[in-house]
Order: C-alpha cells, then structure tokens, then sequence
C-alpha cells in the first residue's frame, strides 16, 4: 500500500499515524525529495529508501505516537557518520504526526435535532456513532466522521462505544431515552451523559433511576435541560448549535492542559 492510500485509510478507521518526508537532500541519499512513508502503531506503509535512514524514522515517528499529540518535527542525518550508510550525502526528514481523534460523540436519535447535530458535527474534529432504531431515517450520505448505526438494543449499543464518550440522548422514545440514560450512567467513563428535555423530564427521570439503585452522585452526572442556557432558540438548528456549544466548551476545557507540541528541529 502507497503511502497517501494507508494515510487515507487510516484516517478514515482514526487510527493514529506519522507522515514522513524527504525534506531535503545533498549529496549521495537513497531517496530523492518529497519521497514519503506512513508510520502506523503496528506497521510501516512506503519507503524513504530503507536501511538505517528508514530505521531510525520509524522510532522517531513512533516516540511521537506514543506521546499521542499531534506534532512536527524535523531531524537531519549525515547518512555515513550518523548511520554508518554507504550514501555519503545528507537527508533531512519531515515527521507529521497525526493523533488518532480523541472527539468522540454517541448521538442516540435521528429526529430533527438529531439531523441538525450531524451537519454542524460534520464540520468539526470528532468522531460520532449516530444511532437510531429505525434505520430507514437516516440520510442517504453522511460525511466521513459520522457513522450510522441501527440500534437494536440501547444497553449493547452504549456498551459498544469508545471510552471517555459524550452521549447525547434524543430519541423519539421516552422508554428507549430511559433504557439508554441507565445504560449511560453505568458506564463509569462518559465524559457527558446528555439527555434532551425539560427539567420535569430530568426530575421524572431521575425519580425513575433513584428507585432502580442509583446514587445521588451517579444521578448527578445526567445533564438535562442539554444546552447553553445563554442560546433561548428552539428551532432544531438552534437547538443543535446550543448543544455543540456545551460539548466543544467542556472538550476544550478538557484538553487545555495537552497542547499540540511545537516544531521541534535538530
């Protein structure tokens, strides 16, 4: 597999990788400039021209992803001192790490909010598993961050997410929003458990959840109204940009203390 198919590929299964380029060459060197290879967790896609160069790329790109950020980094080698190479030249390497997207969002409904959400979450750097019990509800095409899946059972659908998942419930069922707000909360790793409503559906619910054995603290964690109370609209866009807004702050506001690494030289 070329290099710019497995980056596809990858991108596409979120699976983390590192793009490395011939930035620059003189003299003797097996690869000409602009010459790439794709670094993956488990396996190298391409080549840069093999031997110690290739080598030594390969465990630069895969201390950046075990670092898990996205990164640049540039590191030059004089291929017969610092390789012990037959080339006699000297290759510069580009290394772009590409982190696996750390974003994700459960969307348990396909009604109008739900369709609303999914244009807005198709422009931003998440990975979403919209659900719904009825398959046939979902638009023809989605973009490439969004996967449809029908759900036949809310408790393994939940169980079938990532960790650290934000979960919003909206669905056309008050049952079925129950049975995935249960399933939710057992999960000690959401991030955000969401439920769309008004605050006497959070306290029926609520009510409902005390008697199956929750605790006050597991109770706690259910947000309901979802949204930034600031953004009054009730149109399902406006509904969805509220909600976006309540997600992407609590995101950032997560990852503030992880920032990109900068470009590092030598």
């Amino acid at each position: 597999m070329n290099w710019l198919d497995a980056a596809a590929r990858l991108t596409r299964e979120n699976a983390a990788f590192v793009l490395v380029t011939v930035l620059e060459t003189q003299g003797s060197a097996p690869r000409d400039t602009a010459a790439k290879m794709v670094v993956a967790a488990d396996a190298t896609y391409d080549s840069i021209g093999g031997g110690r160069l290739e080598f030594e790329a390969a465990a630069m790109a895969r201390q950046l992803l075990a670092d898990g950020r996205a990164a640049v980094q540039t590191r030059a080698f004089t291929l017969g001192n610092d390789l012990g190479q037959c080339c006699g030249g000297r290759v510069t390497l580009l290394l772009e790490c590409f982190p696996a997207c750390a974003f994700h969002i459960a969307l348990f409904g396909a009604g109008h909010v739900g369709r609303a959400l999914a244009v807005i979450l198709s422009e931003l750097p998440c990975r979403v598993r919209w659900h719904d019990s009825r398959a046939e509800i979902f638009p023809p095409t989605v973009a490439p961050n969004i996967e449809t899946l029908a759900m036949k059972n809310p408790f393994e659908a939940v169980e079938n997410c990532p960790p650290a998942a934000f979960y919003l419930v909206m669905t056309h069922s008050h049952d079925l929003d129950f049975e995935l707000c249960e399933a939710m909360l057992n999960r000690a790793d959401a991030r955000y458990c969401g439920l769309i409503g008004s605050r006497s559906k959070a306290a029926s619910f609520r009510g409902r959840l005390r008697k199956k054995g929750f605790a006050a603290a597991e109770l706690s964690r259910l947000t309901c109204p979802i949204g930034r109370a600031s953004i009054r609209g009730k149109t399902p866009m406006e509904v969805a940009v509220s909600i976006t807004a309540e997600l992407l702050e609590l995101h950032h506001h997560a990852t503030a203390e992880s920032p990109q690494s900068p470009l590092k030289t030598s």
